[in-house]
Parts: structure tokens; C-alpha cells; sequence
């Protein structure tokens, strides 16, 4: 088996993206800025209210692990998906959607439907995310191939994997084979929502696996009980090798080996916040697992993810080469 950088895992989802104003919003009482799970009728629901109000809605190929590992293959690197589809028309879109972004595809499939998240963007480019699992929920211990893990430099997992007993069997699992397999861990916390239900999870996993932590100020925050930057980063940097915590307008901090290193913000023009994140993840990962240093990881992970804000969607759509070499004068 070839070998790669990265090996993600998360739920794979169709994504539908729409621009609303807030007023879409505060009319169905629905909290910004946030992770809501929903059944497929209330996402239908919301769906219909698009189609009564005339606001369009786009479709992609998504989820947030997906995201991330589609932004690695983009810059250059080697990375490979896993998570759970149904055999269904949107599984069969995502699979061959996977596939043309040169990712590699080692994704499961099942009796159900395909899992989606209605991604609603508001007047500031905040996303509301409103996502029914589907058959990524029923992610078992053998679609997470061990023999990929191996060729793997990192294995790369979200928070939003502890949504259900199923799928949190098999990430366990997958933790312990990479501990014995001596596979560095890379963990995304992915949303305040995830960090709020499955807090003392997360602190045991990051103490006990992750080599790696990937969070916004808020998802530290909340996870450590703190209002204090410097804390949280101390607090985070005792427990992982690497910590990744990205600051919004202001820029993110690195830490590696106790070590700190300050990324400066990029001026850029609001359009769409979805997948900045997970962009940031692959920036960070591509640039670590391709022997750059920490600064210039995280300048990487910056420069991509200022791109993904600048425009509609949750990944890049130019040459992601291109861009890092004329921003940042990066060549990859």
C-alpha cells in the first residue's frame, strides 16, 4: 500500500449551503454559529422554508474530516477518507466527488440514507449547521481499515464522531490500534456543540491519545472552563504534543513541544466562514507531515483557510499550490 500523510475519519455528508438573512433564523428559533443534529424532516422542514422564501441552495460533496483531507490532496500531500455512506444516489455522487479531488477512497456503505448537513450562512458569513447523520452513524470497528492507518502518518478524527455508542466504539478502537501501531493521533473538536455533550471524553482522549489538537478559542473555552488564551493553550500544550488554536479575526497560536508560535491574520473579505477550520486542519497537517516547521504549517493552514473565507463553500476552488506560493512565498 502506498504511503500517506494523513488517514481521515468522520461522517462523510452531503452538503446543501444556503445564504439566508438572520431573519430565517430568528423565525425558527435557531441558535447561530452552531452544530444542530436533526432528523430528516426537520432538515426537510428547513429545506422547504429555502423554497418558500426562493433562497438557493448548493450542493457538495462534504463533512468536515472530508474537508480536510480533500484540502491536504489539493496542496500536494497523500491523505485517504473513511466513513460511513448508504447505498443510495448521494452516496454514489459522494463517492465519485471524493475520488475527482484525488483523495483516497475507503469508504463503507450500508442499508440507509446518505447523511447530509444544511449549511445555513448568514449576513456574516457565520454558518448555522443543520446535519442528519444518516448512515454515518452506524460507523462500525471494520470500516476503519487498520492496513491504511499503518501507511499513515496520522490518523485524523473529529469530535463529531462521539455522536453516537456506534461510532465511538469504533474510533476507541481505532485509537487503540494506532497506540499500538505507534500512529500519531490528530483530533478536531470540531464545534462548541461536540465540546459542550462530550466534554470529559475529549479531555480523556486528549490526555490519553492525541498527538495533535486542533480547536477554535471558543471550543477551548468551553472545554477547560476558562476565558484566558494563554490558559487554555498551557492547559491544552501539557496534554498534546501539538496544539493548534485558531483565534478567528486575530490570527491562531502554535504550540509544539511547549514551544509557541503566533500566525498573524491575513486581510481578508468575509463571505462564507464554512470549512475555514477544517481548512486551517489541512494547511497544519500537510505542512507537518511534509517536514515544515511549525510557523510555516500554520502560515499554510492561514493562507488556505483565509481563501475558504473569501469565498462560497467549504473548500478552496482555485490552485491551492498557487495560492500559498503567492501569498506567503511557500513553495510547495
Amino acid at each position: 500500500m502506498k504511503k500517506l500523510d494523513v488517514y481521515g475519519v468522520c461522517n462523510p455528508l452531503v452538503d446543501l449551503l444556503s445564504h439566508v438573512p438572520d431573519s430565517f433564523l430568528k423565525k425558527r428559533g435557531i441558535q447561530k454559529n452552531i452544530m444542530h443534529l436533526v432528523s430528516l424532516d426537520q432538515q426537510q422542514e428547513l429545506l422547504n422554508g429555502l423554497t418558500t422564501e426562493q433562497i438557493e441552495v448548493e450542493f457538495a460533496a462534504g463533512g468536515s474530516g472530508a474537508n480536510s483531507m480533500i484540502g491536504i490532496a489539493q496542496l500536494g500531500g497523500k491523505s485517504a477518507f473513511s466513513g460511513k455512506i448508504g447505498r443510495d444516489e448521494h452516496g454514489q455522487l459522494y463517492r465519485e466527488k471524493l475520488e475527482d479531488t484525488g483523495v483516497q477512497d475507503c469508504l463503507a456503505e450500508g442499508e440507509g440514507a446518505t447523511g447530509s448537513s444544511l449549511i445555513l450562512v448568514s449576513e456574516d458569513g457565520r454558518r448555522t449547521m443543520n446535519t442528519y447523520l444518516g448512515m454515518s452513524r452506524e460507523l462500525q470497528n471494520p470500516d476503519i481499515d487498520p492496513e491504511v492507518m499503518q501507511a499513515s502518518k496520522y490518523l485524523y478524527l473529529t469530535g463529531y464522531l462521539w455522536d453516537t455508542e456506534s461510532q465511538k466504539k469504533s474510533v476507541l478502537n481505532a485509537l487503540d490500534e494506532a497506540k499500538k501501531r505507534e500512529i500519531k493521533v490528530a483530533l478536531s473538536l470540531s464545534d462548541p456543540f461536540c465540546v459542550t455533550r462530550h466534554k470529559d471524553d475529549f479531555i480523556k482522549l486528549l490526555k490519553g491519545y492525541a498527538s495533535m489538537v486542533f480547536c477554535n478559542q471558543e471550543e477551548a473555552f468551553t472545554l477547560l472552563d476558562t476565558e484566558i488564551t494563554q490558559q487554555a493553550l498551557e492547559i491544552l500544550s501539557e496534554w498534546t504534543e501539538t496544539v493548534a488554536l485558531t483565534l478567528g479575526a486575530n490570527g491562531a497560536l502554535i504550540s509544539y513541544h511547549g514551544q509557541t508560535y503566533y500566525i498573524d491574520p491575513l486581510p481578508i473579505k468575509v463571505e462564507d466562514t464554512t470549512g475555514a477550520g477544517d481548512a486551517f486542519a489541512a494547511g497544519f497537517l500537510y505542512g507537518m507531515t511534509n517536514e515544515m516547521s511549525p510557523l510555516d504549517s500554520g502560515r499554510i493552514g492561514a493562507t488556505l483557510a483565509g481563501a475558504v473565507i473569501e469565498q462560497t463553500g467549504p473548500r478552496y476552488q482555485g490552485d491551492a499550490p498557487q495560492l500559498i506560493r503567492e501569498k506567503i512565498g511557500i513553495i510547495l
